[in-house]
């Protein structure tokens, strides 16, 4: 996404992250002293030296289920499952023990995410560097924290090589043809 908005010249890119996901990550983060990636969690993301575009999450106030509330009763078709290339993640753990502490504790997720907001702009993490760690993919050039390919990268090796597998290998045609993204 980060791609295609500095190819296409776009000032800001806006996801639909909400509290659901914006917890998740952020007790990931937490629990691991991601010092790193606990700065550069915030409503809004200016433009980085490292390449990163603006970045803007207008629904991180928002949890999940009001949003579909909300499109069900505009009538607006929207995506019912998880996203599929979040099997496996490790957020999706995350989500589930969050989930079950909203369950017993309405408005915890919220809670904790809006109290990190209030911590990180009192200056908790006022010595972290935010470009700390950055470097380009080896493959797509877009800036990433892991060494080697950015997910997105590594995401669509695994996916050609599953494809690769199951249509008969390298030598099937359509895999050759089917080898770039």
């Amino acid at each position: 996404m980060n791609r295609v908005a500095r190819e296409g010249g776009y000032a800001v890119l806006a996801t639909g992250h909400n509290p659901d996901d914006e917890a998740a990550v952020l007790f990931q983060n937490t629990m691991h002293w991601q010092t790193g990636y606990l700065v550069r969690q915030a409503p809004v993301l200016p433009t980085s030296d490292a390449g990163f575009v603006r970045k803007v999450k207008p629904l991180c106030r928002l949890y999940e289920r009001e949003t579909a509330a909300y499109a069900l009763l505009r009538e607006i078709d929207y995506m019912y499952a998880e996203c599929p290339f979040s099997v496996g993640a490790n957020t999706i753990y995350y989500k589930e023990l969050l989930g079950r502490l909203e369950a017993e504790r309405p408005g915890a997720k919220l809670q904790f995410y809006l109290s990190f907001l209030q911590a990180r702009e009192d200056g908790f993490f006022s010595g972290a560097k935010e470009d700390e760690g950055l470097r380009s993919c080896e493959s797509c050039g877009q800036p990433t924290t892991a060494p080697g390919q950015c997910a997105f990268c590594r995401m669509w090796a695994a996916a050609r090589e599953r494809k690769r597998e199951s249509c008969g290998g390298a030598d099937n045609p359509v895999v050759a043809q089917a080898g770039g993204r």
